[in-house]
């Protein structure tokens, strides 16, 4: 009887373990996640991209961008050249960068257009201009957790393979304070993403191609930086006032 008691006990501690692993490693997809779509002919493609990446989200339409609405989202990110296609953003980015101002997370996880581009757009200024790099240029990676959380990223995940064209383009050639360079290319020491705080909250201005990449390629690796851009942070910071964390957009396991 002592026996089968003791062998109970081990299969429901296996269960526990078991349970934590599989979980926790979703846990970061526990987020409210709103996205700034970018140019009409790659929406299928970013549509794809957070597929790929088993990621939910909202669109943020015309009528959302109201600082009441936008605090509902633990992280907002905005897709390819959106603050130059997507006219509610261009309209609107004061009340988005308000939303950084009071805790939210803003990420661009795809390029935007330099010659559109206005250095006001984000909480702090930024000039962009226009270079674009090919794959296996080499990269040097901050000590940051946007490389930790939820997956640990090196800088193999930033090698080749994110296929043709589709690496980056169009970034600061500096980080000017208090932006600080997280990727920095090895060749010209550009900034390729730069990460600030801003209020309350956090905002990541990023020149690589990770939707049209992971969009067309499913690559894990790009996946996975995806994943990190979006969940490094975890939920958006709140006063004691405030609603409760949100706990949405559950990965689904294949």
């Amino acid at each position: 009887m002592l026996q089968k008691v003791l062998l109970f006990r081990r299969f429901n501690c296996c269960l526990i373990v078991l349970f934590f692993f599989v979980f926790s490693a979703f846990s970061a997809q526990e987020l409210k996640v709103g996205f700034v779509q970018g140019r009409g002919n790659d929406a299928q493609v970013e549509e794809q991209a957070f597929k790929n990446a088993e990621i939910e989200f909202e669109v943020l339409e015309k009528g959302d961008y109201k600082i009441d609405t936008l605090l509902k989202y633990d992280v907002i990110a905005v897709g390819v050249v959106a603050y130059d296609k997507n006219e509610p953003l261009k309209e609107n980015f004061k009340v988005v960068n308000e939303y950084v101002e009071k805790g939210g997370y803003l990420v661009t996880v795809d390029f935007q257009q330099d010659s559109t581009w206005n250095k006001n757009f984000l909480p702090h200024p930024l000039a962009l201009l226009d270079p674009d790099l090919e794959d296996n240029v080499g990269v040097i990676l901050a000590d940051h957790d946007i490389f930790k959380k939820p997956n640990a990223l090196t800088d193999k995940h930033f090698g080749g393979g994110w296929g043709v064209g589709d690496f980056m383009a169009d970034g600061p050639h500096e980080a000017p304070k208090p932006w600080k360079p997280l990727i920095t290319d090895k060749q010209n020491k550009w900034p390729l993403v730069v990460w600030a705080k801003a209020g309350k909250g956090d905002v990541v201005f990023n020149s690589l191609q990770i939707l049209q990449s992971l969009g067309r390629t499913g690559k894990k690796e790009v996946s996975e930086v995806l994943h990190n851009f979006l969940f490094w942070r975890g939920p958006r910071v709140v006063d004691a006032k405030g609603k409760l964390a949100t706990t949405w957009s559950v990965l689904k396991k294949s």
